[in-house]
């Protein structure tokens, strides 16, 4: 019974003796290799050491290495190799360097030969642990020969090379570099290779291919090493870590730890552990009910039998379904382009590439919209309405028009383009310089009025630009944002940039528009079908010619398809996704799911709470859809960003209490899956601010197998959790204000309260969150030892996943060791939001680490009143009992 706990401790062990082992024997370095050169020798940024090196051998340098640890200042280092002695005068472990003309008034170097002569040392701060950059150690050293001082030199880890030193007739050369660990087998670099998304600056892959020559094992081959793809030889591991601007110079960082396979067998062991204990608790839960039953004693009194099943009572269930599934049905219909009119469904469907993806042109108009004004439909006057009048007439009276009719105006460059209502503006410091409108509401602009205080926006953004982003104040940070959406909307308007090309050929690439758009000369190249069918469409739309824009999107069409079968078929789906817009309509279910599940409580129970029930299940069928949809349109795991971890803890939220629901039966679990999916569906759209939700990763992320593993499996952790702690919130709110926790409803036994069920559905949540939370823990652990050759870094992400595992077995030692009950349970559980929510958006806004998407006033706000909200339901469930109302009279 009790394997399952000691094969988890055990393996929580082997995980602390693994990293106990790493600190005490692991050694990471780096290797930097140009183009056709060989190196035998990688160096530790983390430590340093003032080299003196003997060139004089045909063959061979013989080089004195005095450790970082021995360069305090006023010490004399001495070898008896060497003709003269080196006397620290200052040593700073990080510093920066001036030239005469950038130094402070009255600096003076302190050199007096080499080549650091005129140059200023200035003393800097260490680096914090939490930081990645690289301290730049700088020294003043005077060298003695014979008792006699030669000179001070200033050595550096800023120059690049050696600086020499004649002593006793021969020429030394002297450096302070960072710490070499010599190999007894050399690297060649014979090409490095850094990929990028089609017209982006987004890097793909970073790959480098290396000659490996080692003697003494009698290899000499060739070896790719690539991004997330290592070698491993000779005990060392070596990963694609960095590269030089230029594309000619590879960085792999090295790593030798003779423990690396610890945490592999701890994660297993602990991971099995946790499997056959859960497995032996949930096994024995299913077991429970026919178990209690059959053990009753004869003539107990048994609870009044629940009414009849009839037909009727399914009736109204059904019919709910039946009206919400339509209502959902009606969204699969392709809205068809009125005779004589622009078909802009459509042109929606065209395939194009954008920030290094294929999208549809639908997906590229409504992310447009979303990055510039926040939403992803527009408004415009009627159509008789000039563009000039468009400012006078009332928006009231503005009619809602698709993103793609927008998008067609601003890429045909029609008049209409400028003065669509777009651009959101709210600070009242930027209304203010550009002399607009502070009562419109909502807060939106078109181009045309932004354009009227062109000198007064560039005036501010170029002294905006000159501040550092992370020290801009709220107006800066304003007016920095719309420089950004208006860059979005001027890429737009410059068809020339846009690669909307399809290949000319089966397997080819896209094509920017600007090698098929007229030279300065008037002169027009030659074009393939799709760059013809683009220009034809834009010119057709431009002139207001309906029939022929239409038939200009059919080709457009018909050429992708023909080729770029795949690419042309699966944007047709993405337009046809973004149509439907399943999470709206499930967030639209949810809302019902907890109307129907409130009312239920106060009459009418039976039929409200199976149409509960039943819409929930339709809410996460069309939440499904549109997860599985996300999958099949990125290619990619169903979590790769915040956006996307939005709406899975929302899918996994609602199915763990769909299945609560199905043992239970309480409407409970529906009530908060509700809320659950209701809230994170809200947040997964204010996070998709930036536009599109599915864009290119970084080259670090591109490995589908541990994002898999990694991300799902933390997350299936941060939805359970989550989970847990909603059920704990309506715990306390319902039984502070309300008898629900301890009302006697009939056909209902004692046990059967939900002062009683509750509780025990939040344990067998937290235990489901204390497996995937552990195992995402460790999984992103073997992840970032594939990427980075480290198992752990005390990265704030992996310090607040960490301190999730640790406050859910927090919370199951306290309950198995008695030291809280059902309520104590349940503040718990309710402090696990504030955990969760930490990890999941706040490490993600400290600026700094590996995970850092930086930092946003408007989320941190957010967050903060999340946090206040939990700390006010803990003091409220802290009253004493006979202040709630559930129990005020079993307290009588």
């Amino acid at each position: 019974k009790r394997s399952g706990i000691i094969l988890t401790h055990f393996g929580m062990i082997l995980l602390l003796l693994g990293e106990l082992a790493t600190s005490l024997f692991a050694v990471e370095s780096r290797m930097t290799i140009d183009e056709g050169q060989t190196v035998g020798w990688s160096e530790d940024t983390r430590a340093g050491e003032l080299a003196v090196i003997d060139p004089s051998a045909p063959d061979a340098d013989t080089v004195v290495a005095f450790p970082e640890g021995a360069l305090s200042a006023g010490a004399t280092l001495r070898h008896a190799t060497l003709p003269f002695e080196l006397v620290i005068d200052e040593f700073h472990a990080n510093s920066e360097l001036l030239g005469p003309r950038q130094a402070p008034a009255g600096s003076v170097s302190k050199a007096t030969a080499g080549g650091g002569r005129g140059v200023v040392l200035v003393p800097r701060e260490r680096s914090a642990g939490t930081e990645s950059a690289v301290d730049m150690a700088s020294a003043y050293v005077t060298v003695r020969a014979d008792g006699k001082p030669l000179g001070t030199w200033l050595l550096s880890y800023w120059f690049d090379q050696p600086q020499a030193v004649v002593a006793g007739g021969r020429t030394f050369l002297v450096a302070l570099r960072f710490e070499r660990h010599y190999k007894p087998y050399t690297m060649t670099l014979l090409k490095f290779s850094h990929d990028r998304y089609i017209g982006t600056n987004i890097p793909r892959n970073f790959s480098s291919r290396i000659r490996l020559v080692d003697p003494a094992a009698n290899e000499d081959r060739e070896v790719l090493i690539r991004m997330n793809e290592p070698l491993r030889h000779a005990g060392e591991t070596y990963y694609q870590a960095s590269f030089k601007p230029g594309d000619k110079t590879t960085i792999l960082q090295v790593v030798r730890n003779p423990a690396w396979t610890m945490p592999y067998v701890a994660c297993t062991v602990g991971g099995l552990g946790m499997l056959v204990h859960f497995g032996i608790m949930l096994w024995a839960f299913i077991r429970r009910a026919p178990a209690a039953a059959a053990a009753a004693p004869e003539g107990a009194p048994v609870a009044a039998a629940p009414p009849p099943r009839g037909i009727g009572s399914w009736a109204f269930p059904l019919a709910v379904v039946a009206l919400v599934a339509d209502w959902i049905a009606g969204s699969l219909r392709a809205p068809r382009a009125a005779e004589g009119g622009f078909d802009y469904a459509a042109f929606g469907d065209i395939p194009v590439t954008f920030d290094g993806r294929v999208l549809p042109m639908d997906t590229l108009a409504r992310s447009s919209l979303q990055a510039i004004s926040g939403r992803q439909a527009t408004k415009a006057p009627a159509d008789s309405v000039p563009p000039a009048d468009w400012s006078k007439q009332p928006a009231g009276e503005w009619k809602s028009v698709p993103a793609t009719r927008w998008l067609a105006d601003v890429m045909a460059g029609t008049e209409r383009a400028e003065h669509y209502r777009v651009f959101r503006i709210d600070h009242p410091g930027v209304l203010g310089m550009l002399g607009l409108d502070e009562t419109r509401n909502p807060r939106l602009f078109s181009f045309h009025e932004i354009l009227e205080q062109q000198e007064k926006l560039e005036e501010q953004i170029n002294r905006v630009m000159e501040v550092d982003a992370k020290k801009r104040d709220p107006f800066q940070r304003k007016v920095a944002d719309l420089y950004e959406r208006l860059q979005v909307y001027l890429r737009l308007a410059e068809v020339s940039s846009l690669y909307l090309a399809a290949p000319a050929k089966a397997g080819g690439e896209w094509e920017p528009m600007g090698r098929y758009l007229p030279t300065r000369h008037g002169q027009i190249p030659e074009s393939t079908p799709s760059a013809r069918a683009i220009l034809d469409l834009l010119s057709a739309y431009h002139d207001g010619k309906a029939a022929d824009f239409n038939r200009a999107v059919a080709t457009g069409l018909g050429v992708a398809a023909e080729t770029a079968p795949s690419q042309a078929s699966m944007a047709k789906f993405e337009a046809f996704f973004n149509r439907v817009d399943p999470f709206y309509r499930a967030q639209v279910a949810y809302v019902l799911v907890f109307v129907l599940g409130c009312v239920s409580w106060l009459g009418w129970s039976r039929p409200l709470g199976r149409a509960a029930f039943a819409l929930l299940f339709l809410a996460l069928f069309v939440h499904t859809f549109g997860l599985a949809a996300r999958i099949a349109i990125s290619g990619r795991p169903p979590v790769t960003n915040l956006y996307s971890s939005a709406v899975f803890i929302a899918w996994v939220g609602v199915l763990l209490a769909a299945v609560l629901e199905f043992f239970y039966r309480n409407v409970v679990a529906s009530v908060t899956s509700a809320v659950m999916g209701f809230t994170s569906l809200l947040v997964a759209h204010h996070l998709a601010g930036d536009g599109d939700t599915m864009r290119q990763m970084q080259a670090v992320l591109d490995t589908n197998f541990w994002l898999a593993t990694h991300v799902v499996a933390i997350t299936l952790g941060y939805a359970a959790t989550f989970l847990a702690g909603v059920l704990a919130v309506f715990y306390v709110v319902s039984g502070v204000f309300s008898g629900f926790l301890t009302a006697k409803k009939p056909g209902r036994a004692e046990a059967d309260a939900p002062a009683k069920t509750l509780p025990r559905m939040v344990y067998a949540i937290l235990c489901f969150s204390m497996l995937f939370s552990f195992l995402g823990t460790v999984l992103g652990g073997i992840w970032a030892d594939q990427s980075w050759g480290r198992f752990w870094g005390w990265d704030p992400k992996e310090n607040g996943a960490v301190l999730i595992v640790i406050w859910i077995a927090l919370i199951l030692h306290a309950r198995w060791g008695g030291m809280a009950r059902d309520r104590g349970v349940m503040l718990l559980a309710v402090f696990g939001n504030i955990v969760t929510a930490w990890s999941w958006f706040g490490t993600n806004m400290l600026g700094v680490g590996l995970h850092s998407y930086g930092f946003m006033d408007s989320a941190l706000f957010w967050l903060l009143m999340f946090v206040a909200s939990q700390m006010a339901v803990i003091a409220l469930g802290n009253l004493p009992l006979e202040k709630w109302r559930s129990f005020r009279k079993a307290a009588a």
